[in-house]
């Protein structure tokens, strides 16, 4: 275990989003580039750059990460904070530069932090890139479906917006339903299968953590109809395939009219029942907190069985909302894990007999140092 101790806004969640960004190759928090730089870098150029050695027994893996900002020319006051003048981004495992795809699941990392609330309490958006990145920590055939899945959105859209003359429509859109249809099947059936998986781990960590609330997930993949949706998921194949299809034909009328597509994997989402009620309507941030602890946890047992080797677990300041019981369960499971990082305010959180057996260090105005 490695304990980091600061005040807030010293730079500790800065450090374990840095870990994992070296993981997935994206923030965990921020939607654009942007937003991972400072205002300095971004008004006067520089170059950011995360480097981690991760190790895998006798294995190691070097991943890194840069993008390369230079200065905007005649820069507005405060233009900064809002556009970036992005010169280069890249990826590279063992020194070798890589597509972005390629990146993802080298190493592995799962990680808690406080907007994790979200996954329980928030919008669809929050659980389908939870299951998007957890699944891709260890499946890249998944991660490669999903950017071909976009293109094919994307083309299709661009084509109900008319941004494109094409002589014979019907056929050309014909076309991208059949790619659509079938890479949707792919997502569709994988998220289904992780989702079931989740169940089965998730429920008893979190009837542990609760003190015996139950947890109930349910993928709701979006077909146009709940009806169609429950259909689902009985369905592999050519039928789940001819289904999809029979949902894009009944959304028609909606897509043309507002320009893009209304169903599909790309609006999915899963229930979160906690003691039988929905969570997003009834659960308390305790309840909400919980529940994506008991998620986090089933997420790093999947990644431990399907990778074939334990992810680092990262705790930001997980411990400070619970009590003395639940602090306790969540420091026994993490201590399972070959490694685990924690940042705290007060080490007396983790408690003395573990941080004896800790790598100590202290995070204060973006710099770390080591303790003892």
């Amino acid at each position: 275990m490695v304990v980091f101790t600061g005040a807030n806004g010293h730079g500790k969640s800065g450090l374990l989003e840095a870990v994992h960004m070296l993981s997935v190759g994206k923030s965990l928090r921020a939607s654009n580039d942007r937003e991972v730089v400072n205002h300095s870098i971004a008004r006067d150029g520089g170059h950011v750059h995360a480097l981690g050695v991760f190790n895998n027994g006798p294995e190691s893996v070097r991943a890194q990460f840069d993008l390369q900002v230079t200065a905007g020319p005649n820069r507005k006051m405060g233009e900064s904070f809002n556009r970036l003048n992005l010169q280069s981004k890249e990826w590279r495992i063992n020194g070798v530069k890589v597509a972005p795809v390629e990146f993802v699941g080298r190493a592995n990392v799962v990680i808690f932090e406080a907007s994790d609330l979200e996954l329980a309490l928030g919008a669809a958006a929050v659980r389908r890139r939870y299951l998007d990145i957890l699944i891709g920590q260890f499946d890249t055939d998944y991660v490669q479906t999903l950017i071909r899945l976009n293109r094919v959105r994307q083309s299709r859209n661009a084509l109900l917006r008319g941004s494109f003359e094409v002589q014979d429509f019907e056929e050309e859109i014909a076309f991208w339903d059949g790619r659509f249809c079938e890479e949707s099947t792919k997502i569709i059936q994988t998220r289904r299968e992780v989702m079931q998986l989740l169940q089965a781990r998730a429920a008893p960590v979190h009837k542990e953590l609760s003190e015996g609330e139950s947890l109930d997930l349910t993928y709701l993949p979006n077909l146009g109809s709940a009806a169609r949706a429950a259909e689902s998921n009985d369905l592999e194949g050519t039928e789940l395939r001819a289904l999809i299809y029979s949902g894009l034909m009944a959304s028609k009328r909606k897509e043309q009219s507002s320009g893009h597509m209304v169903i599909g994997p790309h609006l999915d989402d899963f229930r979160i029942n906690i003691a039988g009620a929905p969570s997003r309507r009834y659960a308390s941030r305790g309840q909400a907190r919980t529940a994506a602890l008991s998620l986090r946890l089933a997420e790093a047992s999947l990644v431990t069985e399907f990778a074939k080797r334990d992810p680092i677990i990262a705790f930001d300041d997980v411990l400070s909302e619970m009590d003395s019981m639940r602090r306790a369960v969540i420091l026994e499971r993490a201590s399972q894990y070959e490694q685990t990082l924690l940042t705290v305010t007060d080490d007396a959180l983790v408690g003395r007999t573990r941080l004896q057996g800790a790598q100590n260090f202290r995070v204060a105005r973006g710099n770390v140092s080591r303790l003892g």
